[in-house]
């Protein structure tokens, strides 16, 4: 729990811990960039009604083009690749000073991130209550050293 008494950037000194603590210097932690990448924004984590210090954003260009958003936290590196086509996006964050560019890049990563859970957790679902009722079906294609898996569709919904 952050309990900086004012809005602190990571890399900044007013960082406080505990209510206890001293103050101090949050370090900065960016996420890794590899040969070929562009950086285009760096936004170091920070707080400011709520606790962000664990997140770090770089919108960069990817070697072969195309932005991406690169995200480091505590559970390690994400790279979002595609999140626009380019120049529309760029200036609008152009727009944003350093605070309001980071909460639009914490939006967008938090709701990526939500969504990808649902749509995991969605598939798992439909593939546990396809193997419950028998419908996953397998062939063996020995020639070619494969195995083809397939889920059959639920009865009753011919003709639909």
């Amino acid at each position: 729990m952050c309990c900086c008494i004012k809005p602190t950037k990571n890399g900044e000194p007013g960082y406080l811990w505990s209510s206890v603590g001293m103050e101090g210097i949050h370090p900065v932690n960016p996420p890794a960039i590899e040969d070929g990448d562009t950086v285009l924004f760096d936004e170091p984590g920070r707080c400011g009604g709520i606790d962000s210090h664990c997140h770090h954003y770089r919108v960069i260009k990817g070697k072969f083009g195309g932005l991406q958003l690169l995200v480091r936290h505590g559970g390690g590196d994400e790279r979002i690749p595609y999140i626009s086509n380019g120049k529309a996006f760029t200036a609008a964050l152009e727009t944003l000073d350093s605070d309001g560019r980071y909460w639009v890049l914490n939006a967008m990563y938090h709701a990526q991130s939500k969504a990808k859970r649902e749509g995991v957790e969605a598939e798992g679902n439909r593939w546990r209550n396809a193997a419950a009722e028998k419908r996953i079906k397998t062939r063996k294609i020995p020639s070619q050293g494969i195995v083809r898996v397939w889920m059959e569709a639920k009865e009753g919904r011919e003709g639909r």
